[in-house]
């Protein structure tokens, strides 16, 4: 086994997997973030195994608290653990109190990297960083000198697509697909960067010819869709802290003109809503409650995202400046 340690803004995470292919997969999520603890100094761990190694399902039942296309994800307060089976031959049993999660693999999955180091890390990483005062929303995110933008939505909104418009624009990096949310000194709420590496869907590479060039030819083995560092292609700054000034909920609307309207804070924390996992009661109402200062604390907007991309990056500063 090696391992590889990340300081995920104060809490430092040890990676451990025999399968170097599958340890440089999570490097790649976690490459900002990358630091030279020793492992037995972790806050939380992650033990990565494809070797055809079992682990036991949680006695009694379990409450589902996610629907994945198949299989499940359930809550067992009485172990205090998430457990997660693919039904296929990947099972995840993550304990958040003591700290770890222990993914087992069959050898025949070791090829789908994808799977191992995105949906199989990233729920157990949201709940154990939760425990831990940090509070994950599904988002892009990108900043103008300390000011964020955080744009929020289901797969599909576009919001790949939106936030590598802003980049191209000169916003900086904050993350495309997840940032953090955790309480500053005096209350308010700061949001913290998690800059993964870019699936580049068809449809997000159309839009721009160095995105396109990017995606030419097929994903490499493991990888349904190519991967792009867009700090890398833009040459944007990576931010790891910002306040949270607008949070805007996009959607394609195909027309020509981008057109931007006010969002009731109420409707923007029942569409965030979603993000917090029903499982331990006490930390699931403080996420709950962290996105309700979000909505409060930002200026929540609808964003109904045109074919003008190049105007959105001037558009964007326009709100944060009003």
């Amino acid at each position: 086994m090696s391992t590889a340690t990340y300081d995920v803004h104060g809490v430092v995470v040890a990676v451990a997997a025999a399968d170097a292919g599958l340890l440089d997969a999570v490097g790649g999520r976690l490459r900002h973030f990358a630091c030279d603890a020793s492992p037995q100094r972790a806050d939380i761990s992650f033990d990565l195994r494809v070797d055809g190694a079992a682990l036991q399902r949680p006695a009694g039942p379990g409450r589902p608290v996610y629907d994945p296309p198949s299989g499940e994800v359930s809550w067992f307060g009485a172990d205090d653990c998430l457990w997660i089976d693919d039904a296929d031959g990947v099972r995840v049993r993550c304990e958040p109190r003591a700290g770890r999660s222990r993914l087992a693999a069959a050898p025949a999955r070791a090829g789908d990297l994808w799977m191992l180091s995105r949906p199989m890390v990233t729920l157990p990483l949201l709940e154990l960083l939760k425990r831990r005062g940090l509070y994950g929303l599904h988002a892009g995110g990108v900043a103008c000198g300390g000011d964020g933008v955080l744009l929020a939505g289901a797969s599909g909104a576009g919001k790949s697509t939106l936030t590598m418009a802003l980049l191209r624009g000169g916003f900086d990096l904050l993350g495309d697909d997840m940032v953090f949310l955790r309480r500053g000194p005096r209350g308010d709420v700061v949001a913290h960067g998690f800059p993964d590496e870019v699936d580049l869907t068809p449809r997000s590479a159309s839009f721009f010819a160095e995105l396109d060039a990017a995606a030419a030819g097929p994903p490499p083995a493991g990888w349904p869709k190519h991967r792009v560092r867009a700090e890398e292609l833009y040459g944007s700054a990576v931010v790891r802290t910002c306040a949270p000034r607008v949070l805007l909920f996009p959607a394609v609307s195909g027309e020509p003109e981008t057109r931007v309207e006010p969002m009731d804070p109420d409707a923007a924390l029942l569409e965030i809503a979603p993000n917090v996992l029903l499982t331990d009661a006490r930390t699931a109402q403080a996420h709950l409650d962290a996105l309700g200062d979000l909505v409060r604390q930002a200026r929540c907007l609808r964003m109904a995202t045109g074919t003008d991309l190049d105007r959105v990056p001037d558009l964007v500063r326009g709100l944060l400046a009003g």
